[in-house]
């Protein structure tokens, strides 16, 4: 939503900021004891970090709720899946994080086929940082014992033997947060390995945020029900890409499905919820409803160049539900939409005519490039719209933020101008913190994203907010100031 005026300032200040800081401290988790696991350790050791365990499992019986584990640094060899069962607290948590700076490789590629690498089926998780690499089956699957309330941020899924990361089997109300699952493929035929799944016998409220899913052997994001369960899940800046082919030598078979984002199964209700995604260059469809019966709202999406049809949504959903497609876009391709789905301000409608005119660049490279220093994804110019298009102040306000006097068409809101050196708390990069960067601030806080965490510690406390307060009083002005030196 539009936000302005000096009455919303002072509001902040004067009501807002005291309210943020009282929650800081009642959301800043507090922790216990910590334990370090090192593929060089020993499972004899007491756990500290000059005499580490070897194995997560061993970290993860030896912890209670609220202890961390830390994950050092390289590759940590396993030949069987690794399971976690026991449950945190909403007050607390257990963390396993990949220690500060270091990257460590859970490596399956010693299991036997249709292994899973780790096997989530507990509530009140966060784990972060770390790699799942070649398992026999899904590098994670989160299920059973209504797995809940987790939290998985800055995870890689890649080379295993099924789809990267599954939920399933009740698991309900996680967050999968700026993580990337990739190169997946199950052989023989490729069938089953999509980079997210969300699917199956999956419980409600699963939210994804920041992800990208490419080249996986099937689909991006699969949410497939085997029953009509009427379950929610909400994709958030997620971008799937080039899924559908053997990443190695570029082969398909007809059971590499090759979606990106396939929103429900037939016969079945399953409620999808899409803002600002992409999807491009995938085999088949960029957004398919696959006979899904359930409500399907997609705001501000783009599709690019994708062998089907980039937004097809075919098939009436049941008594009750709808289907609503608002802002998005396409260039390159067609649609398959019915005459049920609502649709406002979209590219291919009047007065609308997308070409690639309208964007800075239509080349996807970009898009594969490393995320940013806090784990969000990368600035790219990849389908942003370009100064003079009529796609910007074209769409219809549905609750996101926008600039100006109206959101734009597409993922991606313009800017006119960009900071070369933005400061943390200037979180839309136009060189002022102001009710734009408030109003991502306040989404990321509720939401518990990486973008609030402004001093980049993994833990959104006291420090964020002061840091805020401070740009927002001091950088709230123009770019030449000492504030982005």
């Amino acid at each position: 939503m539009f936000l302005g005026g000096a009455g919303m300032k002072r509001a902040f200040v004067q009501r807002v900021l005291p309210l943020m800081l009282w929650l800081s401290f009642a959301a800043c988790p507090a922790y216990c004891s910590t334990y370090y696991v090192d593929p060089n350790g020993n499972d004899s050791n007491d756990g500290t970090i000059d005499h580490p365990f070897k194995t997560i499992t061993k970290g993860v019986s030896t912890a209670v709720a609220g202890d961390t584990i830390y994950l050092r640094g390289g590759n940590h060899p396993y030949s069987a899946t690794i399971t976690i069962s026991k449950s945190g607290t909403a007050d607390a948590k257990y963390y396993m994080f990949a220690y500060p700076g270091e990257k460590p490789v859970l490596d399956f590629s010693g299991e036997s086929s249709g292994a899973r690498g780790v096997k989530l089926s507990a509530s009140y998780w966060h784990i972060k940082g770390i790699d799942f690499y070649k398992a026999g089956d899904n590098g994670m699957i989160i299920e059973q014992n209504n797995a809940s309330y987790n939290r998985i941020e800055l995870c890689n899924f890649y080379e295993n033997r099924d789809t990267g990361l599954q939920l399933a089997n009740l698991a309900a109300y996680n967050e999968i947060i700026n993580c990337d699952s990739y190169y997946n493929y199950d052989p023989p035929d490729g069938a089953d390995a999509d980079g997210f799944a969300p699917k199956l016998t999956v419980g409600t409220g699963n939210y994804f945020y920041g992800c990208r899913a490419w080249q996986n052997s099937d689909d991006a994001y699969d949410c497939y029900p085997s029953s009509d369960s009427d379950v929610t899940t909400t994709f958030e800046n997620c971008w799937a890409f080039k899924n559908g082919w053997y990443w190695l030598d570029g082969s398909t078979t007809q059971q590499m499905n090759g979606n990106g984002f396939k929103m429900g199964s037939t016969g079945y209700r399953y409620n999808i919820i899409l803002k600002n995604c992409m999807a491009f260059s995938n085999k088949s469809k960029g957004f398919d409803q696959n006979h899904n019966l359930g409500s399907m709202t997609l705001y501000n999406c783009t599709a690019f160049s994708n062998g089907g049809n980039n937004f097809s949504i075919y098939e009436a959903p049941a008594s009750g539900k709808t289907a609503t497609v608002t802002n998005s876009l396409y260039l390159t391709g067609a649609n398959n939409l019915g005459t049920f789905v609502v649709q406002t301000t979209n590219g291919w409608r009047p007065p609308f005519v997308v070409t690639s005119a309208d964007f800075v660049s239509i080349d996807p490279a970009s898009a594969y490039g490393p995320r940013k220093a806090d784990g969000s994804l990368p600035d790219i110019n990849f389908m942003h719209l370009v100064a003079g298009s009529d796609l910007i102040d074209g769409g219809t306000d549905v609750g996101l933020p926008f600039n100006d006097s109206a959101p734009d068409l597409g993922a991606f809101e313009y800017f006119s101008y960009t900071c070369t050196s933005p400061i943390a708390s200037d979180l839309d990069g136009d060189c002022q913190v102001d009710l734009f960067d408030y109003a991502r601030l306040a989404d990321a806080w509720a939401n518990g994203l990486p973008e609030a965490d402004l001093d980049n510690n993994s833990i959104l406390d006291l420090m964020d907010i002061a840091q805020f307060a401070q740009d927002w009083l001091t950088c709230n002005r123009d770019p030449d100031t000492e504030c982005w030196q």
